[in-house]
């Protein structure tokens, strides 16, 4: 991921769905299996998603005149 992107807040699409991708790498042959694995990777994308977004914050906030 790219610090020099300022107009993107967060993970780009192709980011998100190479996450995806990796994380759907090994799927499950029962239906119950596959339900668990896509209730993780939703989590885990929103987790990488907003870690992003707060990353992006912080900078934007070392940048503020007045900032520690």
């Amino acid at each position: 991921m790219s610090d020099d992107r300022p107009h993107v807040l967060g993970l780009t699409r192709r980011e998100l769905e190479r996450e995806c991708a990796w994380l759907m790498r090994r799927v499950p042959a029962d239906p119950e299996g596959l339900a668990k694995l896509i209730t993780q990777v939703i989590v885990t994308l929103i987790d990488k998603n907003n870690a992003a977004i707060a990353k992006h914050q912080a900078r934007d906030d070392d940048a503020k005149p007045g900032a520690p």
